[in-house]
């Protein structure tokens, strides 16, 4: 005889002993995610962050020829950490990266003319989105302010008047 039909035939109930408990409520949790904003741009440069620059006088050209260390960023908001946001992304969550530049100028047309170096790569606009349960229920939902990672992939360099 199976246990169940056991039970039941010497008077026993299969149900556990506490089923007239009320089950208590899940406890509240938040979820968070991440909503993009637009496409992610590719080929962009990081104009806030020069990281060498050349001259030369009218008619010659200058080289930028070095590897730099240069700082991934990446916004955060709502208590989320760096690491959740770059595995959002499909970004390393790497402090830093090493970009090579191997820049040559054209000629100078002009000797108000510089040749500066930043640093190129990927960015991505977004927000972090908190979304706060109680009992399973969805009770708020929290964006943070638009925030934006950058990934350094590389050097641009670009020439300039001063």
């Amino acid at each position: 005889m199976t246990s169940a039909f056991a039970a039941i035939a010497l008077g026993f109930s299969a149900a556990p002993a506490y089923a007239d408990e009320p089950t208590l409520p899940e406890s509240p949790k938040k979820v968070y995610s991440i909503e993009k904003i637009g496409k992610l741009m590719t080929n962009v440069y990081d104009g806030t962050r020069l990281l060498a620059s050349c001259q030369a006088d009218k008619g010659g050209t200058c080289t930028i020829s070095r590897t730099f260390s240069v700082t991934r960023t990446i916004g955060v908001a709502l208590g989320v950490s760096k690491s959740f946001v770059s595995g959002e992304l499909n970004m390393s969550s790497a402090r830093t990266v090493e970009v090579r530049a191997a820049c040559t100028s054209r000629a100078f047309s002009s000797n108000n003319q510089i040749y500066k170096a930043y640093p190129s790569g990927t960015r991505q606009w977004y927000k972090v989105v908190e979304k706060y349960y109680v009992g399973g229920k969805l009770k708020r939902t929290t964006k943070s302010v638009p925030l934006q990672a950058f990934n350094p992939q590389g050097v641009s360099c670009v020439m300039r008047t001063k």
